[in-house]
């Protein structure tokens, strides 16, 4: 089932590829006006990487935004004519960027005959075995994969349509190898995360570009449901929330959901939806227009003033009057689906919907480069953690990291093995502390972490044993240049450092520069 907004959007993401060049050209152009000091040469690149900011975004290109983000940062900076061999760098960047886009846009569209492609990334057991034959029996073919591989050495028509990831003891966080396929524009469809030891956070799990999270003991039931679903439809949300008052109708709309293995969780009033939206975290809510304390409008205006749901897809049901679907619209609804509900217009509608939010999501509070949350995503749940010590107590700690020397690495090497460094540096963070810990980039060479439940002890404790870590995982470029790594490191705790997010930056960014001071 084709959607006319998919296949709008791809016509318009062509478009903007077909243009590309000529923008190159442009820069190049605009670079070497900057080389021969013609006065009107570095406004102009300025405008034009402005430009590349924004419309990389728009059109489905974060990787370009924030190339072109950088550089016009740069530039503001005022950067004299010798410094040019950064702006030919950049120039080159955006060019395989825009290879990559291009190869990812050039997919050629598969038979209907055709079977799926599943990629399974497990450690070696007779469980992985019987996983990958699993997925084989819903109709897919499956290619056994490996955590360090590089996905952009798999052929275009060999790409996984569904890509399953888990990680044994010791070998790291199975996010970080989500993340290295994710971050392309040919990503697989559905990436699917096994839950082992430990239990994933839901914010590193959208910004590592996972589309489910299944535990390890239910992968043999659950993984090939999923499969199959996706084979159907498209990756199935995890929950679903129906609120619907008349029991016949919530049975209806729930039977074709929980056939496809999407949990649902049924509420009956209005007035309920914030009680329960306390304690579950739907993909897609499933909003009657009229219920017998209110109307559906009015729910989905309250829920949407929740900054936690703002982005939550909201389809409405009901009778088909225009009236209903105006008021829909008008309250934030993304779609509206009359009744009695079509069961597979149901389940497409409600997975479609689900998969654009993550991808929104994913996009809004992902850092392009690293694949960590960005700094918007990390402060703002910094403010939830602070809120939460608040009303119930425990402790808090934000810990603030700057690379040391980082702009030597950039000077000597360029800033192509600057980005491979923070790559490996978000690996090493993500796989040295717990699943529940949050990581972001804070800066271009910052990074921080919010650790729930941990005092100034814990915090000093995570603190040197990152900065051992990364002392004895040094980054080692394409071309086998080991580059050691060191660290400077802050922290904040609530409540002994502040009682805000504010101060809790405040504080840990003082103590982090404190100790590069001292170096």
């Amino acid at each position: 089932m084709t959607d006319p907004l998919d296949e709008a959007m791809l016509e318009l993401q062509r478009e903007y590829l077909a243009e590309f060049p000529g923008r190159l050209e442009e820069l190049r152009d605009d670079i070497a006006a900057f080389r021969a000091l013609r006065p009107d040469a570095a406004a102009s690149l300025k405008t034009h990487f402005h430009r590349l900011a924004g419309s990389g975004g728009s059109y489905g290109f974060p990787e370009i935004s924030a190339v072109a983000r950088e550089l016009e940062q740069w530039m503001a900076a005022k950067p004299v004519p010798g410094e040019a061999p950064r702006l030919d760098e950049a120039v080159e960047r955006l060019a395989a960027l825009f290879r990559q886009a291009q190869a990812g846009m050039a997919r050629p569209a598969r038979p209907a005959s055709a079977r799926l492609r599943a990629t399974v990334i497990l450690p070696a057991s007779a469980g992985a075995e019987r996983t990958a034959d699993a997925i084989e029996a819903e109709g897919y073919d499956v290619r056994m994969g490996h955590r360090l591989e590089d996905p952009a050495d798999i052929a275009p028509g060999e790409r996984p349509d569904l890509l399953v990831v888990g990680t044994a003891a010791g070998e790291g966080d199975p996010s970080a190898v989500a993340s290295a396929w994710t971050a392309r524009a040919a990503r697989p469809r559905a990436v699917v995360l096994i839950e082992t030891l430990r239990a994933v956070d839901r914010l590193r799990a959208i910004a590592s570009g996972v589309d489910a999270v299944i535990a390890v003991e239910r992968m043999l039931e659950d993984l090939p449901r999923y499969a199959r679903t996706l084979a159907r439809a498209g990756p199935p949300p995890s929950t679903v929330l129906v609120v619907e008052h008349d029991a016949e109708r919530a049975a209806a709309a729930a039977r074709p959901l929980e056939e496809a293995s999407i949990r649902v969780a049924r509420c009956a009033l209005g007035q309920a939806v914030q009680a329960l939206l306390e304690r579950e975290v739907p993909d897609v809510m499933l909003l009657a227009t009229r219920l017998p304390d209110g109307d559906g409008a009015t729910v989905a205006r309250i829920v949407r003033e929740d900054p936690r749901f703002r982005m939550l897809p909201i389809v409405f049901s009901g009778p088909d009057d225009v009236r209903d679907r105006v008021l829909a619209l008008q309250a934030g609804g993304d779609d509206f689906l009359p009744t009695p509900l079509d069961p597979e217009l149901l389940l497409h509608t409600v997975v479609v919907r689900a998969e654009r939010g993550r991808r929104l999501r994913e996009l809004l509070l992902r850092d392009a480069l690293t694949g960590l949350l960005n700094q918007a995503a990390l402060l703002s749940e910094l403010e939830y953690a602070v809120e939460y010590g608040r009303r119930h107590g425990g402790a808090l700690s934000l810990l603030v990291f700057d690379m040391d020397r980082f702009h030597e690495v950039n000077e000597r090497f360029g800033h192509l093995v600057g980005d491979q460094v923070l790559r490996h540096v978000a690996t090493v963070f993500r796989s040295n502390v717990r699943a529940s810990d949050l990581i972001g980039r804070f800066g271009g060479e910052e990074f921080a972490m919010v650790l729930r439940g941990v005092g100034a002890e814990g915090a000093a404790v995570v603190a040197t044993k990152l900065r051992r870590v990364l002392g004895e995982q040094s980054a080692t470029t394409s071309e086998g240049i080991i580059i050691p790594l060191d660290v400077s490191v802050g922290w904040g705790c609530f409540p002994a450092h502040g009682t805000t997010a504010g101060e809790l930056v405040h504080s840990a960014v003082r103590a982090m520069q404190r100790e590069k001071s001292e170096k």
